[in-house]
């Protein structure tokens, strides 16, 4: 009897290993521009090539059926030393709200201030009152940096891919872009 015990609590140990293993998630590593950003992956996702007017600094990645869900990633490495970084994710974000307002179903878009060890940002995501059928319903903008990168992601999603769509956002806000050695 006792060594029947120690099989099923061996067992029972083997199988919380086991969960605890499946339950971390897959990061992955996107090569945007000169920077190398870090984020919690989805085996759904798929990387795909960014639209031909994107910036050479920018990646792309979306689910199956990209009229799902749609992120889209660009870089840009800090101009200067003394460059007002704040001051440029304040402009962004603004310029995002100001933007997004005219056609969003919310009376008020507010945008959420992140933090994520030394990586910090705002990101703000609104509804579209009318998308026409090749647009999408629902869109996010945010603006994250280490110091020496600045990060603008956009998430276009629908329906159908609203829990990709709120996956990418919550894996873009814990981004993780390494600091330069």
């Amino acid at each position: 009897m006792p060594r029947l015990r120690a099989i099923g609590f061996a067992l029972i140990l083997s199988g919380a290993a086991l969960m605890s293993q499946a339950a971390a998630p897959e990061l992955k590593v996107l090569t945007v521009g000169n920077a190398a950003i870090s984020i919690a992956w989805d085996p759904a996702w798929q990387v795909s090539d960014p639209a031909p007017d994107a910036p050479p600094n920018s990646a792309q990645f979306q689910a199956a059926n990209p009229h799902d869900m749609l992120a889209m990633i660009t870089a840009e490495a800090r101009p200067t030393a003394d460059a007002d970084v704040e001051g440029y994710m304040r402009h962004v974000i603004d310029a995002t709200v100001k933007e997004f307002q005219p056609q969003s179903v919310e009376k008020e878009l507010v945008p959420k201030a992140f933090t994520n060890g030394d990586v910090h940002g705002y990101r703000v995501c609104a509804t579209d009152r009318a998308p026409k059928p090749e647009e999408y319903k629902y869109v996010c903008q945010g603006i994250a940096t280490n110091g020496e990168f600045a990060v603008v992601f956009t998430i276009l999603y629908n329906e159908a891919g609203k829990v990709q769509g709120e996956k990418a956002s919550a894996a873009l806000e814990a981004l993780q872009v390494p600091k330069s050695t």
